[in-house]
């Protein structure tokens, strides 16, 4: 990509872009506009003043808002005869242990478009019953005349051998069905889990598809030469794959923001840091040594999506998270949140008290500079809203405000030691990098509370996820699972094969995103467990001489997770993956003027804190709380007792003491 590049990362509540081109770097932030949420990207372009010829990496949260709101395309299941009740049964296992009334997640095919037909490949993918066309066409005319949208094809051991499921998705396109096959999506073993994906994927197609070619064309309108997007793996692709597989991109926001916050660390040195991205509507935090770590165990509104993406915990505690009291009188903040509109009671149409709220009466967020003064606040109306919460407390308006933030730091504190302490790290080891246009109010008194090294805010830390758009490196993900009869030791032969094939289908997939091989770089991982085991684990390929060699990042990696190790143990390979990576240009933020001895200068006052605008900082400019730092799309709270220092590149590097 060259010239300008424009990433956007449509919130919640927020719609963020950063244009950069060379060292000039220009940033927007404007309301996020439900309804139509290219209306609020045009109008970010439109103030960002990007010029004709522009590249455009989207982050989409299309394909996740319909799968939550359950707003998707209506879907018909197509599975091996005999298992067509696959989605209904799942794994049998409750996803609550102790609660009384089981609420299981709604169902996204009901029954009646659940199909099966006569077919079935054995373990090894070789061909039992073969493929019974006639019993197919029935499946596929009934499907059609339902008025069924999108079919979501998912037959036994098809990622093994996927000439059924081909033919089904020839015979569905003659009667112009659109389908999704498992063995092209995820040719993994686990059929729940290789079906929920193929469904979630035929789930949200069809929308994601008009929204990306609505992107397209209102981008183009608007300069745009090339679009791109972001996918939740931390990396990007072309809209055409998006729209082919758009279950990839589900978390693709949060992934912008985590490449950024790990850029931002390795900027100064730092490789173990917990990031921390407090928006409007939720807050996504990931631990990070050197890089995100990518899993493919998400879980997203009950229903499990196996494909790579980015380690990141989501909580719903955002500044538009709403207070209220339950039957109980006990407070509770979140998940429910006044969103874009109508937004905190601040915003002035909102009537419900929220997290931004809270803020505004304890006079850390200053009117006049939030969203650069585009968005007029009103205290009076966050004090009558969080007032309401205080007379039902009993307590003063302050109390309650601090009540309230209390609540929210407890919920983000929570998701901080998921990925950090439930992981075995502590997270006394790591600094906290925090962003979003919330998340430096909240960051040292989570860094406080879990005892961290301390806290580091980006530049522009309100826009950082659309920065971490335009940083993404182009990824394409490929696996395979091997045959059972391979199972119960390592065949480094097969392995060998099947790498190579895999390799082929990384390449192929570049190239046909319009990328050239020689700037590729391949990354070699497998999924080992001991024989016996039920899960795996992940671990790179150091080497394919010999068993040793191959094993021995796994031994390690067990012994990291779990405490304990078997070296002597047998080990099984069960899936190989291969990782395609053509990187980006990464530019470099510009360097501060250094202080030079003289001070930093205060524009004001709230309280007892000063506020310093963060423009005016300089490298080596040391602050000391209580005070704030304001900028156009964020604040920073610095509380007594912690002390910042303004770094060569900007970072505000924040500690106790």
């Amino acid at each position: 990509m060259q010239g300008v590049v424009v990433g956007i990362d449509i919130g919640g509540t927020f719609t963020d872009l950063c244009a950069i081109e060379g060292e000039r770097v220009r940033r927007a932030k404007v309301p996020t506009t439900p309804d139509d949420v290219i209306r609020g990207v045009m109008q970010g372009l439109e103030l960002l003043g990007a010029e004709a010829g522009f590249t455009l990496v989207a982050g989409s949260t299309v394909a996740t808002n319909t799968l939550l709101e359950r707003t998707g395309a209506r879907v018909g299941f197509i599975a091996t005869e005999g298992f067509s009740d696959l989605l209904q049964i799942g794994r049998q296992n409750r996803p609550d242990l102790y609660a009384l009334h089981v609420r299981r997640p709604a169902a996204l095919v009901g029954a009646a478009d659940c199909f099966s037909v006569r077919e079935r490949l054995d373990a090894d993918g070789h061909v039992l019953v073969p493929l019974d066309d006639a019993a197919v066409a029935t499946a596929l005319e009934d499907i059609r005349t339902r008025g069924i949208e999108s079919v979501a094809i998912c037959l036994l051991f098809s990622y093994l051998n996927p000439t059924h499921e081909q033919r089904i998705a020839e015979l569905a396109a003659e009667l112009g069905l659109a389908s999704c096959c498992s063995s092209t999506l995820l040719p993994e073993f686990r059929e729940f889990e290789r079906a929920s994906t193929t469904v979630v994927n035929a789930y949200v197609a069809p929308r994601t598809s008009d929204y990306l070619r609505s992107l397209d064309r209102a981008s183009r309108q608007a300069g745009a030469r090339d679009i791109r997007v972001m996918l939740s793996n931390g990396g990007q692709t072309s809209p055409l794959d998006a729209a082919r597989e758009p279950v990839r991109t589900i978390l693709a926001g949060p992934a912008g923001g985590a490449i950024a916050a790990a850029r931002a660390a390795g900027l100064l040195g730092m490789r173990r840091v917990l990031t921390y991205d407090m928006g409007g509507t939720s807050t996504d935090v990931a631990q990070c040594d050197g890089e995100v770590a990518v899993t493919s165990e998400a879980v997203l509104a009950g229903w499990p999506i196996r494909v790579p993406q980015l380690a990141i915990h989501t909580v719903g505690q955002g500044g538009g998270s709403i207070a209220a009291l339950d039957s109980g009188g006990m407070l509770s903040v979140g998940p429910r949140s006044a969103g874009a509109v109508p937004g905190p009671a601040c915003y002035g149409v909102g009537t419900e008290a929220t997290v931004t709220d809270a803020n505004v009466v304890l006079g850390r967020i200053v009117p006049e500079r939030f969203l650069g003064g585009r968005l007029p606040l009103s205290p009076q109306r966050s004090s009558e809203a969080v007032g309401r919460i205080a007379r039902s407390m009993g307590c003063s308006l302050e109390l309650a405000a601090d009540a309230i933030v209390t609540v929210a730091n407890a919920g983000m504190e929570h998701a901080l030691r998921v990925v950090s302490a439930h992981r075995g790290v502590d997270p006394a080891d790591y600094w906290l990098v925090s962003f979003g246009g919330a998340g430096g109010l909240h960051a040292a008194a989570l860094a406080g509370s879990l005892r961290m090294a301390g806290v580091i805010v980006p530049p522009d830390p309100g826009i950082l996820s659309a920065t971490g758009m335009i940083l993404a490196d182009v990824v394409k993900d490929v696996s395979r699972t091997l045959p059972r009869s391979s199972r119960g030791g390592i065949d480094l032969e097969l392995i060998r094969r099947e790498f190579g094939r895999l390799m082929d289908a990384a390449a192929e997939a570049v190239f046909r995103d319009g990328f050239d091989l020689d700037d590729t770089v391949c990354h070699r991982l497998v999924d080992l467990r001991y024989v016996g085991q039920s899960y795996e684990l992940t671990v790179p390929v150091e080497s394919l001489t010999d068993e040793a060699r191959l094993t021995a990042p796994f031994h390690r990696a067990h012994a990291a997770r779990y405490g304990a190790c078997e070296e002597q143990a047998a080990v099984e390979a069960v899936t190989l993956r291969v990782r395609a990576v053509v990187e980006t240009p990464k530019p470099m933020p510009p360097e501060l003027p250094p202080a030079q001895g003289t001070p930093p200068r205060a524009i004001g006052r709230t309280g007892t804190a000063s506020v310093y605008a963060r423009e005016s900082l300089l490298a080596g400019h040391e602050l000391r709380g209580p005070c704030l730092i304001v900028e156009d799309h964020a604040t920073t709270w610095l509380p007594p007792d912690w002390k910042c220092t303004v770094e060569r590149l900007g970072h505000l590097r924040i500690v106790a003491g």
